[in-house]
C-alpha cells in the first residue's frame, strides 16, 4: 500500500510480455519494489512509515495470545482462506489502462492476458489448530480522519502473514482503491487523494512487507470495505519482531506532492517530497506477541508452513545466484499429499496462480522466491513439493 495509483499506472505502462502473464506478474512486485528502494535513495523519508524527521508514537501492544477470540470467531479463517465469498476466477482475456494517452487523447490500453485463480473450502477447526488459532485477542481499531480502519485477525510465519481488516466512511469509502479489477490484478492500494495512510510491517525497521490486498466484492459496500491483505517479508522474520500497523498523518493532501507538477524541478520535488514527510506524524502498533506459526525445512533453502512457501532459486536449480534473483526463473510450484490430491500453487505454462502473493529477490542473499498461499495447508500431510520439474520428498 506504499504505491500511489500513478505509481501503479507507470509501472502498467511498462513493456510485458503479453504470453508470459504469470512472469509478468512476478516481476511487476519485484519492479514496485526496486523502484521504492532507489526512489528512497532521493527522498529517505519516502520509504517506509519509521521516517526519522517524523513524530512517532509508538502505542502498546493491544493484542495478546487469540485463542479466547479465535475460538468465537472462526469465520475469519473463512475470509483468510475460504471461498464462500472469494470467487475462482478462469484465464481472463482483458485490457488495461497504461496511464498513457493515444493521439487522439483517448486512454491507450493494452491487452493483458490474467492467470486462473481458485479458491477453495477451508475447514476452521483444522485452520485453528494448524495456525494456533490467530494471533489477536480482538479487533484493533483506528479512526483515520473520516475513515475507520479495523484489524479483524491475523496469522503470520517467517515468510509473511495474512490479515483481515475493513475500511469504512459513512459517506463512501474514498481512501482505497480495490474492486474485483484490483482483485485479479495488483490488488487494491491506496487512493492518492488522501491526507491519511496506512500499511501492514513489521516491529523492525529493517523489515517491512509487500502485500496483496484482496477486496471481498460480495460482503463490501460503497461505505465498508471487506479486505484480505497477503503479505510476505523484505527478509525472513527472526524470533522477537512482530507484525505492526503503521498509520500516517499527513499535512497534507498526498496528491498535491505525489505528482510532480510541470513547474517543479526536480530538486525542487524532491525537497518539497522531504519537507512534506517531516511533517508527517507516525503511529505504529504492534500487533500480536504471539509467536510466529513454525515453518519447516527441507534442506535449509526451502521453507514451508500451513500458509506460506520460500525457496532459494540459486540451490538445486543450475542458477547462477543473479539469475535465481529473478523469480520468472520459478515456473511451477505444487505440493502434493499423501491422499494423491495437489495444491498447483503457480503453473507458468498453463496460467494457473493460485497464491495470494508473489514476491522475489527477498531475503540474504537476496535470492528467495516467496509465496503466501491462498488456502490453508496442512502440513503434516504433504508427501512432497515439486518446484520447476524437481520434486522434493517431506521427510
Amino acid at each position: 500500500m506504499l504505491f500511489s495509483e500513478k505509481e501503479m499506472k507507470e509501472i502498467l505502462s511498462q513493456d510485458i510480455q503479453i504470453s508470459d502473464t504469470v512472469n509478468k506478474r512476478i516481476k511487476d512486485t519485484y519492479k514496485m519494489l526496486k523502484e521504492e528502494d532507489k526512489r528512497s535513495q532521493k527522498t529517505p523519508r519516502r520509504r517506509r512509515f519509521s521516517y526519522a524527521a517524523a513524530a512517532v508514537a509508538v502505542a502498546a501492544c493491544l493484542a495478546v495470545p487469540g485463542a479466547v477470540y479465535a475460538a468465537a470467531n472462526l469465520d475469519f479463517f473463512d475470509a483468510m482462506f475460504g471461498n464462500t465469498t472469494k470467487k475462482s476466477t478462469p484465464v481472463t482475456e482483458t485490457e488495461v489502462d497504461t496511464g498513457k494517452l493515444n493521439e487522439d487523447g483517448t486512454p491507450k490500453m493494452q491487452s493483458v492476458t490474467l492467470p486462473s485463480h481458485e479458491f477453495v473450502p477451508v475447514d476452521p477447526e483444522l485452520a485453528q489448530e494448524l495456525t494456533g488459532g490467530g494471533c489477536m485477542s480482538e479487533p484493533l481499531v483506528k479512526e483515520l480522519g473520516d475513515h475507520t480502519l479495523t484489524v479483524e485477525n491475523l496469522v503470520y510465519d517467517q515468510n509473511g502473514a495474512v490479515i483481515t481488516f475493513t475500511l469504512e466512511r459513512p459517506d463512501g469509502v474514498t481512501m482505497m482503491i480495490g474492486d474485483a479489477d484490483t482483485n485479479v490484478g495488483k490488488g487494491a492500494h491506496l487512493a492518492e487523494d488522501r491526507t491519511y495512510s496506512f500499511s501492514f510491517e513489521t516491529t523492525s525497521d529493517d523489515i517491512f512487507g509487500g502485500e496483496n490486498i484482496y477486496v471481498d466484492t460480495e460482503k463490501s459496500t460503497a461505505d465498508k470495505m471487506y479486505c484480505t491483505a497477503y503479505l510476505l517479508w523484505s527478509h525472513k522474520l527472526p524470533e522477537g519482531v512482530y507484525p505492526q500497523l503503521s498509520i500516517a498523518k499527513h499535512p497534507g493532501n498526498v496528491a498535491d506532492v505525489t505528482i510532480k507538477k510541470d513547474d517543479w524541478t526536480d530538486e525542487e520535488w524532491i525537497q518539497k517530497m522531504d519537507d512534506f514527510y517531516a511533517q508527517t506524524k507516525i503511529e505504529q502498533i504492534p500487533l500480536t506477541d504471539h509467536a510466529a506459526i513454525p515453518v519447516r525445512k527441507i534442506g535449509g533453502w526451502l521453507t514451508y508452513s500451513p500458509i506460506s512457501l520460500g525457496v532459494d532459486l540459486s540451490k538445486n536449480f543450475g542458477l547462477s545466484v543473479e539469475e535465481a534473483y529473478d523469480p520468472g526463473q520459478l515456473t511451477h510450484l505444487e505440493i502434493r499429499f499423501k491422499d494423491g490430491s495437489s495444491y498447483v500453487v503457480s503453473d507458468r505454462e498453463n496460467l494457473i496462480e493460485n497464491s495470494g502473493y508473489v514476491l522475489g529477490g527477498v531475503g540474504d542473499p537476496q535470492t528467495w522466491y516467496m509465496t503466501a498461499f491462498n488456502r490453508i495447508v496442512d502440513v503434516d500431510e504433504i508427501q512432497e513439493i515439486v518446484v520447476n520439474d524437481k520434486a522434493f520428498p517431506v521427510e
